[in-house]
């Protein structure tokens, strides 16, 4: 982006400084930027310039390019340069430069060297549409000043030139350090959003994953508890198969000894003791089962509960990263 006068210096300031050349020279200044165009009112200036010359279409765009090749000089060379503009005025300019960019110019003089020549005058009058009798009578009111003055009060404003153009250049210092500074401050802030976008969510999950996980712990608890339960089943199982066995050997007992009378029953007595085996040997395999299925379960229940402790560590990490980013943005 080219740098602009007016964003580096204030105009009041300009018109200030402009004002105090012109008072203590008592010529004319103007203030333009690097193309040319007026950016503060004329100070002191002639009749013969505003009333006259500028207010001739022609002539006043014929002062606009004086003023533009004025300052283009300046910027070649880097000096004041006094020239005679086309209304046959001594005029001066000096450039004011930032960081090496030519960004304005001081505009003075409106002032003669020596007596004119009425009759030059007359033509340029004519040419520019204004009345020669009144285009004179302006011209006699122009203040002859001698040329060493005139280079002087170029010297001068060049001095003001130059330091206004250190001014502006710590203007323009300070606004890319500003802008550097609020970039970053911008993407600091930006990446503490998202940290703490990203910490919030992180310890909503985490939050949704201890619930989960407390209701896991419940659902093992109540595992071990059913498991205990059935395992206790079982043994009442085991129990009436180990009586129920006895109770068949004791009938194969009694069916011996009442002999043929007590084949019948001997059957019967074999039979129940063979169901109170298969039942407990029913019984000892789901006893076995459920040993491992309780193994099983007390290991999710272990899990679980460590699970849980790392998420509580983790939740505590989380609160502690977001205070410190609170902390960051205050």
């Amino acid at each position: 982006m080219a740098l602009k006068l007016t964003d580096l210096i204030d105009v009041k300031v300009l018109q200030e400084i402009q004002d105090g050349f012109s008072d203590v020279t008592g010529m004319a200044a103007l203030t333009t930027d690097a193309d040319g165009t007026a950016v503060t009112n004329g100070s002191n200036f002639t009749d013969f310039c505003m009333r006259y010359t500028r207010q001739s279409r022609i002539g006043c765009q014929r002062c606009e390019k004086c003023d533009r090749d004025g300052g283009a000089q300046t910027n070649r060379t880097g000096k004041a340069a006094a020239y005679v503009c086309h209304a046959g005025l001594m005029d001066f300019a000096a450039p004011i430069i930032v960081n090496g960019e030519f960004i304005g110019s001081f505009i003075g003089g409106q002032v003669l060297t020596e007596a004119p020549n009425e009759t030059k005058f007359r033509g340029i009058a004519r040419e520019i549409g204004v009345d020669p009798d009144e285009y004179i009578a302006a011209l006699r009111k122009v203040k002859i000043v001698p040329k060493a003055k005139v280079e002087a009060a170029a010297k001068f404003l060049h001095t003001i030139a130059k330091n206004i153009s250190s001014i502006a250049y710590t203007n323009y210092q300070m606004q890319q350090n500003n802008a550097l500074l609020s970039r970053d401050i911008s993407a600091t802030t930006h990446t503490i959003s998202r940290l703490d976008s990203i910490t919030t969510a992180n310890m909503r999950a985490i939050t949704e994953m201890e619930e989960k996980f407390s209701e896991l712990v419940k659902i093992a608890d109540d595992c071990v508890a059913e498991v205990k339960a059935t395992n206790d089943t079982v043994k009442v199982i085991q129990d009436i198969a180990m009586n129920t066995r006895i109770l068949g050997f004791n009938a194969s007992i009694e069916a011996s000894r009442a002999k043929e009378s007590g084949k019948g029953f001997g059957v019967i007595a074999q039979e129940v003791r063979s169901l109170a085996d298969t039942s407990k040997n029913s019984a000892d395999k789901i006893q076995n089962k459920m040993k491992s299925i309780t193994g099983c379960v007390a290991k999710i229940d272990e899990s679980a509960n460590s699970m849980k402790e790392l998420l509580q560590t983790s939740m505590d990490g989380m609160t502690e990263l977001r205070h410190i980013m609170e902390e960051m943005q205050k």
